[in-house]
């Protein structure tokens, strides 16, 4: 199998290759299994020669070439699975776009520039520590779609190292969650308020969590998945519970859950606006 036919592959079916890996190595561990006499001989060993652990006796006896095998899979393992969610992002973003052609000319203009390769390396880390579901590639495939249509990419490169920095530090819910806002209702009001400048002080995240998954903000996410959400947006300084008045019933306060303005940053840069 080619290359190309491997990430295919891979990108169907990850877990047949992590499955296959995994058997291999496992019988190899059946094959070279310690015996318990073996077991003591090292423990005893070890017992006599205080400059020797069990761990080394037992590394420098059996194991120790096994174990340099697990870390080479591991590495290679990691690489395939890298390349293949490359792949996938970068067919997720030719697939948002009308003109291929201008897509992929836009795509390369990003790499070979100084500015763009560090924020596509910054996209590219940020993919390799996360599952390739499709939250994850949802997100930064719009954010690179926006982020090619930057004409300066100098003039935006530090607002944009702190997007992909806050990207990676929230969740792909929370940042599901960011994006729709639109949805977002208004909250009833907590029992105990304490309000600073507009702002509710205490956590909040429970009562907001509940409006949202009743007034169905996300399909199928529970009160326990949507409180995470909005408390890694909260953490993150992305958003913030608040109260005000309406312009409709200005008499009236209201409760709401809101991004603040680094959270209507980070929305803006996520969001496919086309």
């Amino acid at each position: 199998m080619d290359k190309k036919d491997e990430i295919k592959a891979i990108i169907h079916h990850p877990e047949y290759m992590l499955s296959a890996e995994s058997k291999s190595l496992k019988q190899r561990i059946k094959e070279r299994k310690l015996g318990g006499e073996e077991v003591k001989s090292a423990v005893a060993t070890t017992a006599k020669d205080k400059g020797k652990s069990l761990v080394s006796d037992l590394l420098n006896a059996k194991w120790f070439d096994f174990v340099c095998d697990i870390a080479d899979t591991g590495d290679k393992l990691k690489s395939k699975l890298d390349d293949a969610k490359k792949i996938q992002l970068l067919s997720e973003y030719l697939q948002k776009t009308d003109n291929h052609e201008k897509a992929l000319n836009s795509l390369i203009d990003l790499i070979t520039n100084p500015y763009g390769l560090s924020l596509y390396s910054k996209i590219i880390s940020i993919l390799s520590d996360s599952p390739t579901d499709g939250d994850i590639l949802e997100i930064l495939s719009d954010y690179l779609i926006n982020l090619t249509e930057e004409e300066n990419l100098q003039d935006v490169f530090s607002r944009n190292k702190t997007i992909l920095t806050l990207i990676d530090k929230c969740s792909p819910q929370a940042l599901i969650l960011l994006r729709m806002y639109n949805k977002w209702v208004l909250v009833p009001r907590p029992q105990t308020v304490i309000s600073n400048g507009g702002h509710v002080q205490g956590d909040n995240t429970q009562l907001v969590a509940q409006t949202f998954v009743e007034n169905k903000v996300i399909e199928n996410v529970d009160v326990d998945d949507m409180q995470m959400a909005i408390y890694d947006l909260e953490e993150n300084g992305l958003a913030e519970f608040i109260s005000g008045t309406l312009n409709s019933a200005p008499d009236k306060t209201v409760f709401a859950e809101r991004p603040t303005k680094l959270g209507e940053m980070v929305k803006d840069a996520i969001s496919n606006n086309r």
